[in-house]
């Protein structure tokens, strides 16, 4: 890019990778079959639900698409988001 910081640019991520296993856990699916879903590897999706791979604009946006392809509505987004808020302030893992 030209010159332009991407971190500077007003973006605010809908999913954090804890909130992945959850969210897959909503449909009840193996990381293969969400991934095969997300279009992402199953061994990365492991990586990004364990947080060993930064999850990046492209593995987000890839994963929010496998979320509207299974129906999962952006309430059931915001309760999981806020279900892992919980479990961080209750320092459950």
């Amino acid at each position: 890019m030209i010159g332009v910081d991407v971190n500077s640019l007003p973006y605010e991520s809908k999913i954090k990778y804890p909130m992945i296993k959850y969210v897959r856990l909503c449909r009840n699916l193996t990381q293969e079959q969400f991934g095969t879903v997300c279009k992402i590897d199953q061994g990365v999706l492991a990586k990004l639900e364990r947080g060993d791979l930064d999850l990046s604009i492209h593995y987000e946006s890839k994963i929010l698409e496998g979320c509207h392809a299974l129906y999962i509505s952006d309430l059931e987004l915001q309760s999981v988001k806020r279900l892992v808020e919980l479990k961080e302030q209750r320092g459950i893992k």
